[in-house]
């Protein structure tokens, strides 16, 4: 691993004060739109196939996805935590390094990812939904219960019958 300019702990509730001068430095927007993009912040992220193509739940169209988000933790725009792929979305939950935004990491991976999945399926055209879903994480019981929660989607889908026997996750810690 790198070391990447992202703190490693989650980030420490804001005194009134310092909350009070986050709220006004937000208002843009991206405030009145709901989202607000905060360096060394843990995200749950879901982004969905275009009119929910059930596409992904392939080797070479999960490789590709995986490998973006190690090239968009290797140039030290995200940590990423965990990553499941299901057949038509994916849930991941990254932590924001200093002088990004999720829009433009989203952006970025949305792009290059819809490229290089069409280029696999000899298509052209949209791939992705647009926009996407996203919640802040709070404290470490949130972002333990969003992990969970990402590991135990294709057993709730009916897809497997035990989490670990799904091929299509990625996570940084071991979940049984």
């Amino acid at each position: 691993m790198h070391n990447a300019p992202c703190r490693r702990g989650l980030k420490p509730r804001l005194q009134s004060c310092e909350l009070r001068k986050k709220i006004v430095e937000y208002r843009n927007q991206n405030l009145r739109k709901g989202r607000v993009s905060i360096p060394g912040a843990y995200y749950h992220i879901i982004i969905c196939t275009h009119r929910r193509r059930k596409v992904l739940a392939n080797d070479k169209i999960a490789s590709i996805i995986f490998e973006a988000f190690d090239w968009l933790e290797t140039q030290s725009r995200i940590q990423w935590i965990c990553i499941m792929i299901m057949p038509d979305h994916v849930h991941t939950i990254i932590e924001l390094c200093v002088g990004q935004t999720l829009a433009k990491v989203m952006h970025s991976l949305k792009r290059f990812t819809a490229r290089e999945i069409n280029k696999h399926l000899s298509q052209d055209g949209q791939f992705w939904q647009s926009g996407y879903r996203d919640w802040g994480v709070r404290n470490t019981a949130a972002l333990n219960n969003m992990i969970r929660y990402c590991y135990a989607n294709p057993v709730r889908k009916g897809i497997v019958e035990a989490a670990r026997d799904y091929p299509y996750w990625w996570c940084k810690f071991e979940m049984e």
